[in-house]
């Protein structure tokens, strides 16, 4: 089972690390397991819970308070009922319907917006928080409801509309959920937009921020925002505004007042001031990108000092790696043929090449094979300056859920013009064709569950014999060169033109000539993907008239497996098709 703060990310939750953590230490080994989520509107505290339960796998039982709620809304739940002599039958509200389903399996209850019920609802919860059962009278009899503490899970969440009790406050952790970063706003708007577009939504958002509004822009409202930008509708920015993300008269107000006397994009750079408000939104010449917090980098240093004032005894850790011993640092612009990130975080890639490819190290970390971990200004990336090989390729977009350009170049033997119809077919757009060189371009993306997935490929094909789309299959050798684009967060399928080139080759129907080094070479080709999972097996139907010479070829280079019995069907039909078999490593020939 992923962390907290791992499925927090994959469903496009953001937090900061030690409150993921924190909070999966109280609800997975805390006996009391009650906790409160403060913060303003819009940072996310419902949305949270539902992850929080979801990655649980629990049963998840939501209640929303509105003002003046009394504990009695919270005890019962009043139901038509013909059969009640006053036409309402009464039966369990959300918390005594919670414990009752915590007999039996994993329940979180939320009771949301808590701080807009009366005070009286407090003493409620203190019972259910101590002793995790309740009275309740039903039907005119008295009914104890009883949970399981093991199984209960309790989230108030609050906007600090009222303050509540001591008692309470003592048996609940509180935890406050405070605004995105600028930064991290900005980072998550740039995958989705182009970098004006980005730009702009990220002041909008801090400017929400720093207005006194309700409650800040979210990362939805500023989503559906851009997407009416990108597309390019001519409506006025006060409008748009008013439509997705300021919309009270009251906010309009305080939101004027504080564009009108603020600078201009002072999170990235100085300006001067406008009238007109989508004035307010032009940035500078230039303009320097949003950088992380440093007062949260200060906050998690200042901690660790503290902890390392209590306790001067300490426990050595290993201090080495890849980034640390780093020398090469890029200066000016250099062409390299892979780029993937890396940092003293995040080591995805940097693990994900070392266990596919086993590359041979050097007398550093840093170097490793054909790639190597170099500074690009403040960011460290891993590089490569010698092509990919398909295999590696695949094996990078099959294990890896991190960013990574790659330009690839290698040696293929294709059927042709089956594969290569394909190709063109399959393909988005087609840039260059003749008789001897294609180029096309692919793109894919999917998202969904919190999961998303882009893929950029742009595919260039030079034969060695020549090209017509209508002429019988043969085989035909090929050089492949293509710059690839991988955007993955989670795990979700893909598709990439690439590998539909290589499971197609596998049913094909091919005309041999007097050429059987390229028919072994094909065959070993398809043994190596198929041995990687990137074909569903090996089926091929050769046309000949040279039975003789194939089989006598084949026989030297793998182990046949061909009946007696078939040898005739075979010459008759002028044809046999092959099989791979996995389990004993043969080759199977058999009439087609």
């Amino acid at each position: 089972m992923i962390s907290l703060y791992e499925f927090l990310i994959q469903n496009d939750f953001y937090i900061d690390r030690p409150t993921a953590d924190l909070l999966e230490k109280i609800i997975t080994t805390s006996n009391r397991k009650a906790i409160m989520l403060r913060g303003m509107a819009g940072v996310g505290k419902t949305q949270l819970t539902y992850l929080v339960s979801k990655w649980l796998g629990s049963e998840y039982v939501y209640y929303q308070c509105t003002y003046g709620v009394d504990e009695d809304s919270l005890l019962y739940k009043y139901v038509p009922s013909e059969k009640a002599r006053s036409g309402i039958r009464i039966t369990l509200g959300p918390v005594p319907r919670a414990l009752r389903l915590s007999q039996r399996k994993k329940v979180v209850l939320v009771l949301d917006e808590f701080d807009k019920t009366r005070p009286s609802a407090d003493a409620l919860l203190l019972d259910l928080l101590q002793n995790y059962r309740l009275s309740l009278y039903l039907d005119d009899d008295e009914t104890i409801v009883s949970g399981n503490p093991e199984n209960l899970i309790v989230f108030l969440t609050s906007n600090d509309v009222r303050e509540f009790s001591e008692p309470l406050l003592r048996r609940l952790v509180v935890i406050t959920l405070n605004p995105l970063p600028t930064a991290t706003v900005y980072e998550m708007l740039k995958k989705q937009f182009k970098e004006n577009i980005a730009l702009l939504l990220t002041q909008v958002y801090e400017d929400t921020l720093k207005a006194g509004l309700r409650k800040p822009a979210t990362l939805q409202e500023l989503i559906q925002l851009g997407e009416i930008l990108e597309s390019g509708a001519n409506t006025p920015l006060q409008d748009l505004l008013k439509m997705f993300i300021v919309k009270y008269d009251d906010d309009w107000s305080k939101y004027l007042q504080y564009v009108s006397s603020r600078e201009p994009y002072k999170f990235v750079n100085d300006n001067t001031n406008s009238i007109d408000v989508s004035q307010y939104y032009e940035p500078p010449q230039e303009v320097q990108m949003p950088q992380q917090s440093q007062p949260q980098e200060q906050t998690q240093a200042s901690t660790a000092q503290l902890l390392e004032k209590i306790s001067k005894i300490v426990i050595k850790q290993p201090s080495n790696s890849a980034i640390n011993a780093v020398k090469e640092e890029t200066s000016g612009t250099i062409e390299v043929t892979f780029k993937a990130p890396i940092s003293e975080n995040d080591f995805t890639m940097y693990t994900n090449i070392i266990k596919e490819f086993w590359p041979e190290p050097s007398d550093v970390p840093s170097i490793f094979g054909k790639f190597k971990v170099v500074k690009d200004a403040n960011d460290y990336k891993i590089v490569s300056e010698k092509p990919l090989m398909l295999l590696e390729y695949f094996q990078l977009l099959n294990n890896s859920d991190i960013d990574f350009e790659g330009y690839i170049e290698d040696k293929l033997v294709l059927v042709n013009p089956a594969t290569i119809n394909k190709i063109l077919n399959e393909a988005h757009r087609i840039k260059y064709y003749s008789n001897k060189k294609l180029q096309v371009t692919f793109n894919y993306s999917n998202s969904g569950y919190g999961s998303s997935c882009s893929i950029t490929e742009l595919i260039e094909i030079e034969l060695e014999d020549t090209y017509s789309p209508n002429k019988k299959n043969t085989l035909a050798n090929a050089t492949i060169r293509a710059y690839v684009k991988v955007w993955r967060k989670g795990y979700i399928s893909y598709e990439s033109l690439l590998r539909r080139i290589i499971e197609k080759q596998y049913n094909a129907d091919i005309s041999v000539d007097s050429n059987l080094d390229t028919l072994v070479e094909f065959i070993k080709q398809e043994i190596r993907f198929r041995k990687h999972n990137l074909s569903p097996s090996i089926e091929v139907t050769l046309r000949s008239d040279n039975f003789e010479e194939i089989m006598d070829t084949l026989s030297k280079e793998f182990k046949l497996d061909v009946k007696d019995k078939d040898i005739d069907a075979i010459k008759s039909k002028g044809a046999m098709k092959i099989y791979y078999n996995d389990y004993y490593g043969t080759i199977e020939v058999r009439p087609p």
